[in-house]
């Protein structure tokens, strides 16, 4: 062990520092060497921006890919808008909120409990993907198709009655269809739901770890509002990835499928449409017409033999006489009114 100083000697230690200090300060400039370094390094920071990188989420799908797929289902939301308008008979809003990439794991997480997520298949694409609707929307939804104002119940946690669920399974099937219409600017797909969840830990699409792509749109009515979320795992989209590109998806634009023009077709062939026949047209003034009774006879435009106009949807389409066949009434077309694009009637 060493000697304790004693307190004369740790003054007179602290006298002779702070003597030698204006001597080191009285030293001339000149005989003070400065080393300067024979290479200036730079750490970068002044020239280039360091992004970081999460190795546990690899970005998979380029940013081009992703606003292609912000594009199309820009579009998905107007035309869902307007099915669910139909549907509800009440204005329906649909905005997309955002699309970005995450990991199944944070997807999974993100979705509450109960929940009403449908599994469906893009067929002839590999997997699966899921289309998710929150209760507070579905709830909406039901009170509206079931007669009510479409206000949403105070209590979302309770599970869909058998009813319900096959109301709102005809609501998923008609936006599975809106989405195969606008998917064809990329292929042709056929949407099919494959199973119904409540439950996000028991839906299994992909690995946590793997890449999906989650779209997020919010859905406005006069009463409330919702989100409903797609989700398609990497190995989905892997396939057509390619496609997914600007260039790509702008020229299959300008092109029109021939499965596009038999759904068209389809889509035609079921719709009601209103016919009627004009035997002919006159004028009357008011005071004349105040006098008809029975047995009058009024004089028309047209001579017995001439071909009458038939009018479809108030439109004039054909050129044909009247008849019978059997007991029912008929029209024999005898000429098409053909009229150029742009007339009014």
């Amino acid at each position: 062990m060493g000697d304790i100083l004693s307190q004369t000697e740790i003054d007179k230690m602290m006298s002779n520092l702070f003597s030698a200090a204006p001597a080191a300060a009285a030293q001339p400039v000149s005989q003070v060497q400065v080393f300067q370094p024979a290479y200036e390094f730079r750490t970068g920071a002044e020239d280039k921006k360091v992004n970081l990188y999460d190795f546990t989420r690899p970005d998979r799908i380029s940013k081009d890919q992703i606003s292609t797929l912000r594009n199309l289902h820009e579009g998905y939301a107007r035309l869902l808008s307007t099915t669910l308008t139909s549907m509800l008979r009440t204005i329906v809003e649909i905005n997309l909120q955002n699309v970005e990439q995450l990991t199944y794991g944070e997807v999974i997480k993100s979705i509450s409990t109960p929940s009403c997520i449908y599994v469906f298949q893009m067929e002839p694409l590999e997997s699966s993907a899921i289309f998710d609707v929150s209760p507070s929307l579905i709830f909406i939804m039901l009170d509206r198709l079931f007669g009510g104002q479409g206000r949403s119940i105070d209590s979302t946690n309770r599970e869909m009655t058998d009813i319900e669920k096959t109301v709102i399974y005809k609501i998923i099937e008609r936006s599975l269809a809106d989405l195969k219409i606008v998917w064809e600017n990329i292929g042709i797909f056929s949407p099919k739901i494959e199973n119904y969840e409540i439950n996000p830990q028991f839906v299994q699409i992909a690995p946590p770890g793997d890449t999906v792509v989650l779209v997020t749109l919010e859905v406005r009515t006069r009463t409330g509002s919702g989100l409903m979320s797609l989700c398609f795992p990497f190995i989905l989209l892997e396939s057509i990835i390619d496609k997914l590109s600007g260039e790509s998806w702008i020229s299959a634009q300008k092109t029109t499928t021939q499965e596009t023009r038999r759904m068209v077709e389809r889509e035609l062939s079921s719709t009601i449409a209103t016919l009627r026949a004009e035997i002919g047209s006159t004028q009357l003034s008011v005071r004349d017409f105040l006098q008809l009774s029975i047995g009058d006879v009024m004089v028309l435009d047209k001579l017995a033999q001439s071909d009458l106009v038939m009018y479809i949807e108030d439109r004039p389409k054909f050129l044909g006489k009247p008849g019978v066949v059997g007991r029912s009434k008929s029209f024999q077309i005898t000429g098409i009114i053909d009229r150029e694009v742009g007339d009014d009637d």
